[in-house]
C-alpha cells in the first residue's frame, strides 16, 4: 500500500505557474466573451467559410498559447499541454455530434444555435474547472481511484466502438433517443417548460406565468450532455497531465473553439468516418495508462502524443483513402 501511496502522490505533481500565465487565460476568456458579444448582436445562420476561419484562428490561438508554456513552465509541461489539448479535441468531436441531433431533434432555428452553444461553453468551462479539481483531489488521496478512472475510460471506449459499428442506423432513430432521453423527461416534468420559441429569450409569459423557453431547456440540456462527456474527457486529459494548470488550460482552449468547430463538423462528419475507430482506440489507450499507471508502468508523454497523432491521423487517412457514401433517400 504503501509503494502504490507514493506512486499516486509522484503522479499529482504541480509545475511552478508564473502569474501571467493566469493572465493570459483570464485574457483570452475575456476576449472570447467579447468577440461573442459584439457577433451575437445578430443573430445570423453560421456559414461553412465563417466558420472554418475562426476555427483555424482558435486552432492557431491554442497552438500559440504552447509556446509560453514550453518557454517559462517546460518542456515536459509543454509537451502535455499539447497532449491533452489534442485529446480534447478529438473526444469533443462525439460531443458535438449529440449537440448536432439535439439540435435536429428539437428543430432548434439555425439562427439561434450560436447564441446557444456559446451559453453552452460558459457552463463547460465552469464545471470542467471543477471536475478537474475534485479529480486531481481524488487522485492525490486515493490512490485506488486512478483504475477506477481508467474503468470508466475502458467503457467509453466499448461505448464508442459500438457507435462505430453500427454508424448504419437511421438519424431519425437517434433523433428519437434524444429526445426520449431520462434527463429532458426529467427536465420537463420538473422545470416549467415551454414547448416553443420566443427568438433568443430564455423566458417567456405565457397565460400569465413565468416559464422557460425552449431554447433555455434546450441550453440547459446542453449542459447536462456536457457534464456527462466530462466524466470521460476530464479522467482522459488527467492521465496526460495531473497539473491543474496544463489540465484546465488545454480544456478552455480546446473549449473555446469548439463553437466554430461545431458548424465546420456539422458539414464534414459524414466524410469522416472512421474517427470513430480512431477515438475508440485514443480511449483504449488511455485506459490502458491510467490503470497500470497505480502498478507504476508509466508512458513518456512524448509516446502519448505519439499514439494520439497516429490514431487520429490514422482515422482521418483511412476516411479519404476509402470515402464511405450515405445512400439518399428518394
Amino acid at each position: 500500500m504503501h509503494y502504490f501511496s507514493s506512486v499516486a502522490e509522484s503522479a499529482v505533481r504541480g509545475y511552478h505557474i508564473p502569474w501571467f500565465m493566469y493572465a493570459a487565460i483570464i485574457l483570452a476568456l475575456v476576449g472570447y466573451a467579447i468577440i461573442e458579444a459584439k457577433h451575437s448582436k445578430h443573430d445570423h445562420v453560421i456559414k461553412f467559410k465563417e466558420a472554418v476561419h475562426w476555427s483555424v484562428f482558435y486552432i492557431g490561438l491554442a497552438l500559440a498559447f504552447s509556446i509560453p508554456v514550453f518557454v517559462f513552465v517546460g518542456n515536459q509541461a509543454g509537451a502535455e499541454y499539447l497532449a491533452a489539448w489534442a485529446l480534447e479535441k478529438a473526444l469533443s468531436l462525439d460531443n458535438l455530434f449529440v449537440i448536432g441531433l439535439i439540435f435536429t431533434t428539437f428543430r432548434v432555428p439555425p439562427e439561434l444555435r450560436r447564441r446557444m452553444l456559446n451559453y453552452g461553453i460558459a457552463g463547460a468551462i465552469v464545471f470542467r474547472l471543477l471536475f478537474i479539481l475534485v479529480g486531481i483531489e481524488l487522485l492525490s488521496r486515493f490512490e485506488w481511484i486512478s483504475i477506477i478512472f481508467g474503468i470508466i475510460l475502458l467503457r467509453a471506449a466499448w461505448k464508442t466502438l459500438e457507435e462505430a459499428m453500427n454508424e448504419k442506423d437511421h438519424d431519425a432513430e437517434k433523433e428519437a433517443d434524444v429526445a426520449n432521453m431520462k434527463i429532458w423527461k426529467f427536465m420537463t416534468r420538473h422545470l416549467p417548460i415551454h414547448n416553443k420559441y420566443d427568438g433568443h429569450k430564455l423566458t417567456t409569459i405565457v397565460n400569465g406565468k413565468r416559464m422557460l423557453t425552449m431554447m433555455a431547456g434546450i441550453i440547459i440540456l446542453i449542459e447536462f450532455t456536457d457534464i456527462m462527456f466530462a466524466i470521460d474527457s476530464v479522467p482522459a486529459v488527467l492521465a496526460v497531465s495531473p497539473d491543474r494548470f496544463i489540465a484546465y488550460s488545454s480544456n478552455v482552449f480546446a473549449l473555446l473553439g469548439l463553437r466554430a468547430l461545431f458548424f465546420v463538423y456539422q458539414a464534414v462528419e459524414d466524410k469522416f468516418w472512421a474517427l470513430n475507430w480512431a477515438l475508440a482506440g485514443i480511449l483504449a489507450w488511455i485506459s490502458f495508462k491510467m490503470i497500470a499507471a497505480p502498478l507504476g508502468l508509466h508512458v513518456p508523454v512524448g509516446g502519448s502524443l505519439s499514439v494520439l497523432g497516429i490514431l487520429l491521423g490514422g482515422g482521418v487517412a483511412i476516411s479519404l483513402l476509402f470515402p464511405r457514401h450515405r445512400p439518399t433517400s428518394k
